[in-house]
């Protein structure tokens, strides 16, 4: 059921950017992100962004709107101290606004390969869905990373 409903998501408003203008557009915020240039993420995200973090911790679930996604970012900057980030590995996208990005994300000394899937409009992220290698060890450590902040 949970596919079928992606699915619909997907496919509900309009989209007008290739997937070359997509991919430039995720590498665009993966540096942001690196960079820790908020200006610039907050340049590329719509102010009803959707974020979709999965598992058993205290910042999984469905973080809505401009707010929420920043009291989100904000809370995996603090958590991280500036340090870590994503190597994106590679980018598929389609000319729908669809994108799924293969990375090796680091925060602390916890390293572990992560899939984020990615539907963008008119050149802004729109929705945003993590999917990780061991849900287990994700939720071990931000349950343990977010008690002692």
């Amino acid at each position: 059921m949970r596919a079928v409903r992606f699915a619909i998501l997907w496919r509900t408003r309009e989209v007008t950017v290739s997937r070359v203008e997509i991919e430039e557009l995720l590498r665009r915020n993966y540096r942001a992100y690196a960079d820790m240039d908020v200006a610039v993420i907050d340049e590329l995200v719509t102010d009803d962004m959707v974020m979709h973090v999965p598992g058993d911790h205290p910042l999984s679930g469905e973080h809505r709107g401009r707010d929420q996604v920043w009291a989100y970012l904000g809370k995996v900057a603090e958590v991280s101290g500036g340090a870590g980030g994503f190597e994106v590995e590679a980018i598929a996208a389609d000319d729908e606004g669809h994108a799924a990005v293969i990375l090796t994300g680091t925060i602390r000394d916890f390293v572990r390969p992560v899939v984020h899937m990615w539907r963008v409009e008119q050149g802004k992220l729109v929705e945003f869905w993590e999917g990780n290698y061991d849900q287990a060890a994700e939720d071990a450590f931000w349950n343990a990373a977010l008690a002692t902040v």
